[in-house]
């Protein structure tokens, strides 16, 4: 621990090593900034996390050199995406992004390690089990950073910007004054999930991922290395309280719920012990200010059921990494270049913010979604994995013609409830408007609600968020 008089003098200090805050490192140590990561944690260390990662996600990985590194563990490639629901299934490949054409599925331990290596060889110094205890202020201007290393004592670092990439219960947008969202959305999904061995090991299986819906409850199973795979069952949030009481009772009684994934798990063995969250509320946080700004989960957070956090999470410290590094040295360029970013990044993932929204309310199985399935199994393009890959938009692949189709389908088979087929669709569309005008208009930092939006959502360290002295400028709130 550096003496007060000889206090560190950084670009750029990173409060979190793991996606977002590598990432950030990463492209800034790169560009020849100095740059020290913190991190409460020693690595490799576990968090709670779905962890799959599809092609587009994987190819951040080879942007930021950091793949080769991953693949190490030996997660095998999975090149196939399965979705189905009450015995309708659509398998289709993914399609390539940046040559990278399969999905991983890396345990978190050892991901966050790798990821933590490659900031280290980019030339970031990375302090494990050191934490922010408070940011440091002149002027209304972020400045350094107070630390408490691993002995518990604390001490100053200088910087230029310090960038908070520490989750969803952020410290840093505490500090800064951001912990409350301007934007959210409750989640009525939790999630309850399990390692196991696969019984399955060699065969095709070890090749897809899948999501298979049954009921109100989503049953995800991806490939893990060393012949392990993750069961994740995401069902309504009020359940998670059976599911802690008797996770192997729910685990019977869910797959007995669901032939297609009984098929799948049935008869796995070495069961982890459960892990599981009733709260993960999506979210936008105002994420840049005078000297600092908020990457990954600290920042937004989206619904994990459409898998896009980890993605956006390296994707978008890269990007925040790339602006701020030839900058860093002029205040006002650099507080331009962390709002572009900012901006950036909620253009980019309105559509995934809303689609998660929209898949994490608890409904049954629908006509329109079996209809839906249907379609995208004979489709060519656009296909449904191009939601999941971020190649389209999900309203565009969606999109109001093709839904009219599919509802007329549904309308015309045998014992579909018209109205119930009615109700649904005009939700539906009631949502996709919104979506479309949202791309269309761009607000920026809006506080209005939009139509997939539902109130009552909750966000860890946001509640009692404590008054900044030295406050940053008021967010705007339009383009």
């Amino acid at each position: 621990m550096p003496s007060p008089a000889a206090r560190e003098r950084v670009d750029a200090v990173v409060v979190g090593a793991r996606c977002a805050g590598s990432a950030a490192a990463i492209a800034m140590a790169r560009a020849g900034r100095r740059v020290l990561v913190v991190d409460r944690a020693g690595f490799p260390s576990d968090t709670l996390s779905t962890h799959l990662n599809f092609p587009s996600a994987v190819a951040e990985m080879q942007r930021l050199g950091a793949l080769e590194r991953i693949r190490r563990s030996g997660a095998p490639e999975c090149r196939e995406g399965m979705v189905a629901a009450d015995g309708v299934a659509c398998i289709q490949h993914f399609e390539p992004v940046d040559g990278i054409d399969y999905a991983l599925c890396n345990p978190r331990p050892a991901f966050d390690l790798a990821m933590v290596e490659t900031a280290r060889e980019a030339g970031a110094e990375v302090r494990e089990r050191t934490a922010l205890a408070d940011v440091r202020w002149n002027g209304g201007r972020a400045v350094g950073a107070r630390l408490r290393g691993r002995d518990g004592g604390e001490y100053d670092v200088d910087a230029a910007l310090v960038i908070g990439a520490d989750g969803r219960g952020s410290t840093t947008a505490d500090r800064v004054g951001a912990a409350v969202p301007y934007r959210g959305s409750r989640n009525d999904r939790g999630l309850a999930f399990f390692y196991a061995d696969d019984p399955h090991a060699g065969t095709a299986w070890r090749g897809r991922v899948l999501q298979l819906r049954a009921g109100l409850t989503h049953t995800l199973v991806f490939p893990c290395p060393d012949d392990r795979m993750l069961v994740l069952f995401m069902g309504p949030a009020s359940e998670i309280g059976a599911f802690r009481r008797n996770p192997h009772g729910m685990w019977d009684r869910l797959l007995a719920e669901n032939p297609l994934a009984a098929e799948r798990v049935s008869g796995a063995t070495n069961l982890t012990k459960l892990r599981s969250t009733g709260s993960v509320a999506a979210f936008y946080r105002r994420s840049s200010g005078p000297g600092w700004a908020l990457a990954g989960d600290a920042g937004h957070f989206k619904d994990p059921v459409i898998g896009q956090g980890m993605r956006d999470a390296m994707r978008f410290g890269r990007v925040l990494g790339e602006a701020a590094a030839p900058v860093i040295d002029d205040p006002r360029r650099l507080d331009a270049a962390l709002l572009a970013a900012e901006r950036r990044r909620d253009r980019e993932c309105a559509a995934s913010y809303h689609w998660g929204n929209k898949e994490s309310r608890i409904t049954p199985v629908s006509p329109l979604l079996k209809e839906a399935l249907r379609e995208f199994d004979r489709a060519q393009t656009p296909h449904l994995m191009h939601m999941f890959d971020r190649v389209r938009p999900a309203h565009h692949v969606l999109h109001p013609l093709r839904g009219a189709t599919l509802a007329t389908r549904a309308m015309l088979r045998r014992g579909t409830d018209r109205r119930a087929l009615l109700r649904e669709l005009r939700e539906e569309l009631r949502i996709d408007a919104d979506t479309w005008r949202e791309e269309l208009t761009r607000p920026f930092r809006p506080t209005r609600t939009w139509a997939s939006e539902r109130p009552g959502y909750e966000v860890p360290g946001s509640a009692g968020a404590r008054p900044v002295t030295a406050a940053p400028d008021a967010p705007a709130v339009v383009a």
